[in-house]
């Protein structure tokens, strides 16, 4: 339902009744299910406006669950590796696309660090990754990254010149380049 109806964070839901007659289901049903999302901070409910859709990077149980994770040194160790695995296979992904929408991309990336809109390594996976089109990966990602952006550094100032490597790496599709590019902040 929300993909169907296209709701994005800070959207409202809609009402119990609404719901429970969409779905076929008892009103009961739809508050219980309410109460356990809100509960896992997913939705909110504001009192006389209705229940609305929160950002699903905002609630805390990935912080939660790494708590509990992070008390041995191998999960940081494990939260990296499974960033750098995502990142390949979104740029393998990327780069099983068409040559025209690869060009497009590699465009993109210049004019956007020219513009001052892609200023770090980061960005530019977070911008890669986002293109590959597998959005579960990229919203795996931004998780991943957002919970080890503490510990994470954009290693060495970007500069025109790694810009058109990296746009030339995207063009030949040299998966080895555009890791290493990648793998700068480590």
């Amino acid at each position: 339902m929300i993909q169907n109806d296209r709701l994005t964070s800070g959207d409202r839901l809609p009402s119990e009744r609404e719901l429970s007659e969409r779905l076929g289901v008892g009103r009961s049903s739809v508050r219980e299910a309410f109460r356990a999302l809100e509960l896992l901070g997913l939705i909110e409910t504001r009192h006389g406006e209705g229940t609305f859709l929160r950002d699903f990077r905002d609630h805390h149980l990935v912080e939660l669950l790494g708590m509990f994770i992070l008390q041995h040194g191998q999960a940081e160790n494990d939260v990296a590796e499974m960033k750098e695995w995502i990142e390949i296979a979104g740029i393998k992904r990327l780069l099983s696309g068409h040559e025209e929408m690869i060009k497009s991309l590699a465009d993109s990336i210049l004019l956007r660090f020219k513009q001052g809109e892609l200023t770090s390594i980061s960005q530019i996976k977070s911008f890669l990754l986002k293109s590959s089109g597998n959005q579960l990966a990229y919203k795996v990602w931004l998780v991943l990254h957002d919970f080890d952006k503490g510990k994470a550094k954009d290693g060495k100032s970007l500069e025109e010149e790694n810009i058109n490597k990296l746009k030339e790496a995207l063009l030949s599709k040299n998966i080895d380049f555009i890791r290493s590019f990648c793998t700068m902040t480590r």
